[in-house]
């Protein structure tokens, strides 16, 4: 099952289930798949990934669920993997059978008002593109120093979260792309589909950020002499600001 067929059938399940939910709303820098609205004004993000459940990507999964939960003005958060064999309820990783229960139980848990009465999620179609690999290794860098950059300038970030670069995919990638105010690069380890992206985004002259944490000697001649923000794997949070401030300073 791809990730597109995935988020249509969590879609058909919440509109059975007839929560109020809106579909990649911009929420604090980032565009998860879903935010789920509760009966007391609750906000209850839904991230959708077709990954198999075994090859650490359970792990993975409970650690993006700790940063939404960190990061996110949501009442809570969950993410969907399809397969999964044991669910984690209480720490958001649920599977498809379990996501309505999961949310409902959610839901009355949850009965004090939010402050400001807010029921939507601020909106905004500004878009930051994320050209980085897909390593779990690079999921902080996403999480908590590139969505705080893209909140910065009133935007939210997106990648493509696919482990497979071939077909719809390249095409995914050049509309978000296009539609982009701005494209962060993570060069690390100089991937063949993030160099293809960067190119991509140079040939259309969007404005482009560049940061890596490996080696800028290991890049290639024409690519190692880009004005790049150097960071460490497991220091992310020591990017976030510098990385703001370069971003905003490009799209000025």
């Amino acid at each position: 099952m791809s990730e597109l067929e995935f988020q249509e059938r969590v879609s058909r399940l919440l509109f059975d289930a007839k929560f109020d939910f809106e579909r990649e709303p911009s929420m604090d820098g980032l565009r998860p798949d879903f935010i789920v609205y509760g009966p007391e004004d609750q906000k209850v993000i839904v991230e959708v990934k077709a990954w198999n459940p075994r090859g650490g990507n359970t792990a993975r999964a409970l650690k993006q669920v700790d940063h939404y939960r960190q990061i996110a003005d949501a009442d809570d958060a969950f993410l969907v993997i399809p397969g999964l064999k044991r669910n984690y309820g209480d720490r958001g990783v649920v599977n498809l059978d379990t996501l309505i229960t999961s949310l409902v139980a959610t839901f009355k848990k949850k009965k004090q008002k939010r402050p400001d009465g807010t029921k939507k999620a601020r909106s905004t179609n500004r878009l930051v593109f994320a050209a980085m690999p897909f390593s779990r290794e690079y999921d902080d860098t996403y999480l908590i120093a590139m969505s705080h950059a893209a909140k910065k300038v009133n935007a939210a970030c997106e990648r493509v979260d696919d482990m497979e670069f071939s077909g719809d995919i390249v095409e995914e990638i050049k509309r978000l792309i296009n539609e982009s105010i701005a494209v962060i690069v993570d060069l690390s380890g100089a991937k063949p589909n993030v160099l293809y992206e960067a190119g991509y985004a140079h040939a259309l002259g969007k404005p482009t950020v560049h940061i890596c944490s490996s080696p800028l000697d290991d890049l290639p001649f024409d690519v190692r002499n880009w004005s790049t923000i150097k960071y460490s794997l497991g220091q992310t949070s020591r990017l976030r600001e510098p990385l703001a401030k370069r971003l905003r300073s490009e799209i000025q």
